[in-house]
């Protein structure tokens, strides 16, 4: 028999197996599985969702969980989350190199989880598009409660149990989502707004729930974007935010001609590769980069670099938590800002 007990010294966890020596025990972490934090959820209650090179984890402010336990959810890199308020619950969907895992809410080693890709997809559903490509870039639900998916082979649309066919609307080339890969996906109303590398942003509009239609992309030289390679989207409405590898860029309407501002480390962002955004509780928008963590109220940016406290220059997605503070993945664990202090959070080595 096995006994565990968690020992805390000076804010420092341990776990202390007591077993035979013939019975090995895996070391289960208590903190990150890995350091490289791709994404963040964060629930209404609170809980801290991080997707990682190796799985899932979680924090209520005090435990931290990983989730090992349930064989139907990935252990594998994670490389994008999103939440879903589905008629079976709430629901976790997780993109990965193997297919989109769906896993119920609590997550335990009872919950029902389920991976699609793109064999089964087309097995289990029959004439319909299905996944694109088991590497999946990019998930998110919308407001209609489809669930996108960007992958290597292509964009995919899922909402209930069916795959709507998505119309380029003579707006793109048929594979134009395989050249240009999917990095990132936002929504407003109606409208979807997808990041690619290479090909700009496109749009979709989801007028009904089995219609998806293609509008004019956003592209050089159609519009100003300062590149291509589109690694971030963010919109709260009329206004989109764009991340790029060569600046940040505004757009208030969808007009691709007019209504654009652009930012560059010239104008104060901290570097100009820019791969993910958020905007926190009092308006203030969060970009992070290559090179660190930059604010913008509207007049003024602040910058925040590992001399501050961040854990690590290269932030790659940023959560806003129910207290206003903020969550900063990076490619070296988690940091959390409240404003005035920083914590950082790394996997035990």
């Amino acid at each position: 028999m096995i006994f565990l007990r968690l020992i805390a010294l000076s804010g420092l966890a341990f776990v202390l197996l007591h077993g035979c020596k013939d019975d090995p025990v895996p070391e289960i972490p208590v903190s990150l599985p890995d350091s490289h934090v791709n994404a963040i959820f964060i629930t209404e209650d609170g809980t801290k969702y991080f997707a990682t090179n190796k799985g899932l984890a979680s924090f209520d402010g005090n435990e931290w969980t990983v989730y090992y336990d349930n064989p139907k959810v990935t252990t594998e890199a994670i490389n994008d989350l999103d939440f879903e308020e589905s008629p079976y619950g709430p629901e976790f969907w997780l993109a990965t190199d193997k297919g989109v895992n769906v896993a119920t809410i609590p997550i335990d080693a009872t919950s029902g989880a389920t991976t699609y890709t793109k064999a089964n997809t087309q097995s289990l559903f029959p004439g319909q598009p299905g996944l694109t490509g088991d590497s999946v870039f990019t998930v998110r639900v919308d407001n209609r409660n489809v669930r996108w998916y960007g992958t290597h082979e292509g964009l995919s649309a899922f909402r209930g149990n069916q795959w709507p066919v998505i119309n380029m609307n003579n707006h793109y080339r048929p594979d134009f989502f395989k050249r240009y890969p999917v990095t990132s996906i936002d929504f407003a109303n109606d409208t979807v707004y997808i990041g690619t590398r290479g090909g700009g942003v496109a749009r979709m509009i989801t007028a009904t729930a089995d219609a998806i239609s293609g509008a004019s992309p956003y592209e050089i030289p159609w519009s100003m974007i300062p590149s291509d390679n589109i690694l971030a989207v963010f919109t709260d409405g009329a206004t989109q935010w764009y991340g790029s590898d060569e600046g940040l860029a505004k757009h208030i309407g969808t007009e691709a001609k007019e209504n654009w501002y652009l930012y560059y480390e010239s104008d104060g962002v901290v570097n100009n590769y820019v791969q993910a955004i958020n905007k926190d509780l009092s308006g203030k928008m969060w970009f992070g980069t290559r090179g660190g963590v930059s604010s913008y109220d509207g007049s003024a940016w602040k910058n925040f670099t590992e001399t501050d406290g961040l854990v690590s220059n290269n932030v790659l997605c940023i959560a806003i938590d129910i207290d206003g503070s903020i969550w900063f993945g990076t490619d070296n664990g988690v940091s959390h800002f409240d404003g005035t202090d920083w914590k950082n959070y790394q996997a035990e080595k």
